[in-house]
């Protein structure tokens, strides 16, 4: 009797340790390995520091190869991107990862960053249209800027744009982090 209780007992304590496991994966940046230049298991916290710094920059610098590409629905070229396309082309020129394709599946794949603590690199997602839903994502550049592919405004396409604009501080959701924090080791 007392085998069969301590049974339970080892089963219970496993299956404790593999659900904790899980959530602290899932509340990870997505990206720690598996990307271009990904840091070594190995490496050291300076070294893995500066390999996510490093990635973010290259993103980064292939978003704003886009600049002024036109918008366009489910566009996933140099002739017209949408919002989605755009994180997605960004990200697979620079790293060679593929990402989801929409802004939804974009927000529930990265981990939820506390206000004010987005850095460059990150997405930022809004919601701009009456159903409710994230419908709309940017890459933060740092100092209240990012990157976009906008579909109505004053400017269209992949253009820059600032949270001191009322539009985009108004319909601001949150931020997603796709690499681990510059800070984190």
């Amino acid at each position: 009797m007392n085998n069969f209780a301590d049974n339970i007992a080892m089963k219970c304590l496993f299956l404790s340790a593999a659900l904790f496991l899980c959530a602290v994966g899932l509340f990870s940046a997505p990206l720690k390995t598996g990307f271009a230049n990904a840091p070594k298991a190995s490496a050291s916290p300076e070294e893995k520091a500066q390999a996510y710094l490093e990635a973010r920059y290259k993103v980064i610098n292939a978003a704003v190869k886009y600049e002024k590409t036109p918008y366009r629905y489910g566009g996933l070229t140099n002739s017209g991107l949408d919002c989605s396309g755009f994180i997605y082309l960004s990200f697979k020129d620079a790293l060679g990862v593929s990402l989801p394709r929409s802004s939804t599946g974009l927000y529930s794949w990265t981990e939820n960053i506390p206000d004010g603590k987005a850095q460059p690199g990150d997405l930022l997602f809004f919601k701009t249209t009456s159903s409710g839903k994230i419908s709309h994502v940017a890459l933060y550049l740092g100092d209240g800027r990012f990157i976009h592919s906008a579909s109505s405004g004053p400017k269209t396409g992949v253009i820059y744009s600032n949270f001191n604009d009322k539009y985009w501080s108004r319909n601001f959701v949150g931020a997603g982090r796709v690499f681990p924090a510059a800070d984190e080791k």
